[in-house]
Order: structure tokens, then sequence, then C-alpha cells
């Protein structure tokens, strides 16, 4: 997935509202779903890659200290 954070927030956020108008079809909120789902772990890992980044970083002032 070639996306920003910030972008894949804003597509789940865009995929949230299209599907609680209830306006597209089954075959469609399906599409959306699968869609989110993928975002969705997109986010999850990005944001434990970053957790471990930081845990680094303070584990590395804590020594210098």
């Amino acid at each position: 997935m070639n996306l920003t954070f910030e972008q894949a927030m804003a597509r789940l956020e865009e995929i949230s509202d299209i599907l609680s108008e209830n306006q597209v079809s089954i075959d469609q909120s399906l599409e959306l779903y699968a869609e989110g789902t993928k975002l969705i772990k997109f986010c999850s890992d990005k944001l434990k890659a970053v957790t471990l980044k930081i845990e680094e970083i303070d584990s590395e002032i804590n020594e210098g200290v």
C-alpha cells in the first residue's frame, strides 16, 4: 500500500461515511468493507512501527543520561 497514515485514515473516514448512508449495494458494501480492513491493518502496522521507534529513541536517551 503506497499511502501515508493520514491518507489511509482519511479514506477510512470516507468508507465509514459511505457505509453509514446505506446508499450502496451489498456488493459495493462488501468491497468497501474489504478495503477498510486492509486500511485498518495498514494503520495498525504503521502505529506499531512508530511505537517501536519511539521506544528505541527513549531507550537511547535513557542510556545517555
